[in-house]
């Protein structure tokens, strides 16, 4: 490590340690989160953290698409599937794994296999890249939920080529009170949420301590004749949350938050879609030939066939399918104001999460593809069952922040470090796997992982508003930004050998940002903005020194957006209306391909991430509300994305991308929404919404070698009606019905039809789901 990192480091452990201490010797003002879900009209300010700082929604030159607690509720918006149904450009990647684990893609950016997500979460202003946020259970007592389309590489602690998602919890408010909601549905659906908040020494000593508990029985059933009667896609989930607000004078404010995730499932239906005949393993390097899947596991011809006679929602696997999670966090934001126009802020978190799962690949009754955590009797403590976790990575984080304004509040500006370790807490990554022929011919193979990434990075970004210091430029203003990063990741692999093949990749590079905003009118505003963003290159685990695949370098998004933010209102008309488009240059595309590597047991089909080529994603993003009478909302949101290849890194890279489809990029995604609100005096007030939401074809294909091109367009209809402050209470009731036409089509895939094993999971929308919920609201 060089010098000048070196001296970051200690700034960054100087100011973390020092903050809290300094906290009693000065004052500062609150800096409370708005209470945006008690906001009743789609028109209302909503504030946004989008650049680290409290912004109107309608004044950040960014395409943000936010939603207030309230607005979750009424879009029915309870997992990554359903945020990403009602936003603008986001898809969900489903299928190959646990349903739970489905990971973001925005505008094109996602991962590609092992390597850096494209679409950075972030809770309380933590990046999190085990990607606990936005599962079912994280939902609840959240100010808001804010997704950052497009680059996000100066501001924001980790590179992001696609965007930021913000889970902005609820701090505690200077007041003593809380809400408790219960539901129950079909499918056996009890779920309840809850927070309450005491002001301990009102505007010194605050807390909040709020969870959410769920069951839900699974709506995908085995009958096959090893696990006949179990369900899947179930939920058995707690989550916990103790935020902790101390400001002992009035220039220093300290928000301490801890929190708790446990999730204990059967795992995800996954659904046999296809199977290939001619699907086996060529083993003329052991003198045998080539052998058939359909040799050994005959009943494979008629596999597909008896799984669309069952349908969608009966299942036959041979393994006992799992998926537990464990998931701890702290978090400390300290914030000091040095003076009316300087603010010192420093965040620092720690967290852990154990993961073990089974997981029957190939969706059948035969052993062809799974993946399955091992059981280690010499450590039976670590879950039920002695099992040794498959995921066990720690994560620390800490940033420090200096924000002011200068020149009589003209310029605003950011500046200061960032750096993260992520290490794996041995034991762990132990697992064992069946891949054809490998729990056939020859036993399952054991595997080892362990892995460490570090970041670093510096930043700097500030606004000019051009009119204060020349007023023939009176409503421009400039917004200039740079992060240098570096980055180191290590892994280790040894599947099926005892020894490991390790290997280490460094990074640096410089991002930026570029925007000149001006503000038409008060209500319009216009911005035009360029930036980069990087996702850091890495290492094939399994992959020896020899291999061209061993490594893979660093992918990067340039790209340009112009928006128009609005708000009118014509003859008592209310409306909004913001638009963005954006075309981003795309090098160093990273797509997983299934290669042939010549391992120490043998040559072997394994998944690598390799730099394919170079590509052009451009698009447009539409977020709109109108208030035609009094009592009425229409809401609705529209992107269209455009994505190609323009050039492949060699003809290998050419070979297996020609002709293929650009993943996770619906060409249209719409949704509309409406919404009525009918005052009963003093009985109450009834609100009735109904959403409805649109997604073309969408493909998450990354080579030509894919069978299954394209997941089918579906469009979801979701309904509710709320009697709220029932007698003049502070008492709601309310029905609820997502999915109303029980919409039943594939929304994931994982596609072996090209491997060993020949088959093609897919992952199923979830069914009709309706119910009944009751909340009561009480103190101040």
């Amino acid at each position: 490590m060089n010098s000048k990192r070196s001296t970051l480091l200690v700034v960054l452990a100087l100011g973390g340690s020092a903050l809290p201490g300094m906290a009693l010797a000065q004052t500062a003002p609150t800096d409370s989160v708005s209470g945006a879900d008690d906001e009743l009209s789609a028109l209302g300010d909503i504030v946004v953290t989008a650049r680290r700082r409290e912004e109107n929604l309608q004044d950040v030159p960014i395409a943000v698409t936010a939603y207030t607690a309230e607005t979750l509720q009424a879009k029915a918006i309870t997992d990554r599937t359903s945020l990403a149904d009602n936003t603008p450009s986001l898809f969900t990647i489903n299928g190959g794994y646990p349903r739970e684990f489905a990971f973001f893609a925005l505008r094109g950016q996602g991962p590609a296999f092992g390597s850096t997500p494209g679409v950075v979460n972030y809770f309380a202003e933590v990046p999190n890249s085990v990607n606990v946020d936005g599962r079912v259970g994280t939902y609840y007592d959240l100010a808001n939920v804010q997704v950052l389309a497009g680059p996000q590489g100066t501001l924001f602690g980790k590179n992001a080529t696609g965007g930021n998602i913000l889970f902005e919890p609820m701090k505690p408010q200077n007041g003593n009170g809380g809400y408790v909601r219960a539901e129950y549905g079909n499918y056996n659906d009890r779920r309840m949420e809850g927070a309450v908040n005491v002001a301990i020494v009102p505007d010194t000593l605050l807390l909040r301590v709020a969870g959410e508990v769920g069951r839900r029985d699974g709506y995908t059933k085995d009958v096959g004749p090893f696990f006949n009667g179990k369900d899947y896609d179930n939920l058995a989930y707690e989550s916990f949350r103790v935020g902790l607000t101390v400001r002992p004078t009035d220039r220093i404010e300290i928000y301490t938050v801890g929190r708790y995730y446990n999730s204990h499932t059967n795992g995800g239906g996954t659904v046999l879609g296809a199977f290939n005949p001619a699907a086996g393993f060529d083993a003329s390097a052991f003198g045998l030939g080539f052998l058939p899947v359909a040799f050994f596991y005959p009943s494979m011809l008629t596999a597909v066939a008896d799984q669309a006679a069952r349908g969608p929602r009966r299942v036959s696997y041979n393994l006992n399918q799992f998926s537990d999670t464990r998931y701890w966090q702290i978090i400390n934001q300290a914030t000091f104001e040095l003076s009316d126009a300087l603010k010192l802020k420093n965040v620092i978190s720690y967290s852990e999460l154990k993961t073990i799962y089974g997981y029957d690949y190939d969706a059948t009754a035969n052993p062809l593809s799974s993946q399955t955590s091992q059981v280690n009797p010499a450590n039976p403590g670590l879950f039920k069952g002695g099992r040794v976790p498959t995921l066990a990575p720690t994560f620390f984080t800490e940033e420090l922040q200096l924000q002011g304004t200068a020149f009589d509040k003209a310029l605003t500006f950011t500046f200061g470090g960032f750096l993260d370790r992520q290490k794996t807490k041995l034991p762990a990554g132990i697992a064992e796997y069946t891949f054809f022929p490998a729990g056939t011919l020859v036993p399952t193979l054991s595997a080892i992982f362990d892995a460490e990434n570090s970041s670093e990075a510096v930043f700097a970004q500030a606004t000019l508003e051009l009119g204060r210091v020349a007023p023939a430029l009176e409503g421009f203003s400039v917004t200039g930004g740079l992060r240098y990063t570096w980055e180191h990741s290590f892994s280790s692999t040894a599947i099926g050998v005892p020894t490991a093949t390790t290997g280490s990749v460094d990074d640096d590079y410089l991002s930026y940002t570029a925007t000149l905003d001006y503000d038409v009118s008060r209500d319009v505003h216009v911005y035009v903005t360029a930036r980069d963003a990087y996702k850091s290159g890495g290492f094939n685990g399994p992959v020896p020194a020899s291999s061209p695949f061993r490594f893979y370098p660093a992918e990067k998004l340039s790209d340009v957006e112009i928006g128009l933010k609005s708000q009118f209102d014509l003859g008592g008309l209310a409306g909004r209306f913001n638009v963005a488009a954006y075309r981003g240059i795309y090098d160093n595309i990273q797509r997983t391909t299934v290669e042939t590597v010549n391992l120490p047991t043998g040559p072997a089909q394994l998944n690598v991430t390799r730099s394919a080529a170079k590509g052009k994603v451009q698009g447009l993003e539409v977020n709109a509300a109108i208030v035609p009478v009094t009592g009425l909302t229409l809401t609705g949101s529209y992107s269209y994305i455009d994505a190609k290849y323009t050039k492949v890194a060699d003809a290998s890279a050419g070979a297996i991308l020609n002709g293929s489809p650009f993943p996770y990029t619906p060409k249209h995604k719409f949704s509309l929404g409406a919404s009525y609100d009918l005052p009963l005096g003093s009985t109450g007030d009834l609100r009735a919404g109904i959403n409805y939401v649109h997604q073309s074809k969408s493909s998450t294909a990354q080579t030509n070698s894919s069978f299954y091109r394209f997941l089918p367009a579906y469009g979801l209809f979701n309904a509710s009606l709320d009697w709220r402050n029932v007698g003049g209470r502070p008492l709601d009731i309310g029905v609820f019905v997502n999915n109303l036409t029980d919409e039943t089509k594939p929304v994931g895939v994982l596609d072996q039809y090209a491997g060993s094993t020949g088959t093609v999971g897919l992952t199923y929308s979830e069914p009709r789901m309706y119910g009944v919920r009751v909340g009561y609201r009480f103190g101040s």
